[in-house]
């Protein structure tokens, strides 16, 4: 069985547009539809309903072979160890995504950063050992770094994932108009 591509990250840190990417190269992608684009995602999701319901059932890897998912951190945990993975994970400026969260759900949580930023490092460290204890090979792809210099990251990615597309090709995905939430301090 061929090795399934994750993607993993915590949410708003890249994930979709490293499945755009991976689409752009041709790999078969593990979607429904069912979440659709939006102002916050304009380019989709790319999403599985399925993965929502990963720690009860994790059978859709099962037929994941040769395919990519999107399964955001720390739920790859829930990921059945036996089978052959490779995992994209997406990093990102934590105050960044926490901005970018509160900018999609229109909601100020200010006073709730400090608390958020706390469970998002700890879910980190739970998916890295994960991968860590089972052997799963991981690349680091820093969002940040990825808007700045598409073409480093997509060439990391090919060399990676052994894939036969171009960094350039790849690189035309990203769009920095949609770098939308930046740290600047």
């Amino acid at each position: 069985m061929s090795e399934i591509i994750v993607v993993t990250g915590l949410p708003r840190s890249g994930t979709s547009l490293m499945m755009q990417v991976l689409n752009q190269a041709q790999v078969p992608i593990l979607q429904d539809g069912v979440r659709e684009s939006d102002i916050s995602n304009p380019q989709g999701y790319y999403e599985l309903e399925d993965v929502k319901n990963i720690v009860a059932d994790n059978s859709f890897l099962d037929h994941a072979g040769g395919k990519a998912v999107k399964i955001v951190a720390p739920l790859p945990i829930y990921a059945k160890p036996e089978l052959k993975y490779k995992m994209v994970f997406m990093r990102r400026d934590i105050q960044e995504i926490l901005q970018s969260q509160e900018k999609m759900l229109l909601k100020d949580q200010t006073s709730e950063r400090e608390k958020f930023r706390t469970i998002y490092e700890f879910h980190l460290k739970k998916t890295y050992r994960f991968l860590k204890e089972n052997n799963i090979p991981f690349i680091d792809i820093n969002y940040n770094e990825l808007m700045a210099n598409p073409l480093k990251s997509m060439q990391q990615v090919i060399e990676f994932l052994g894939l036969s597309s171009s960094p350039e090709q790849l690189a035309g995905v990203v769009n920095p108009e949609l770098y939308r939430n930046r740290n600047e301090g």
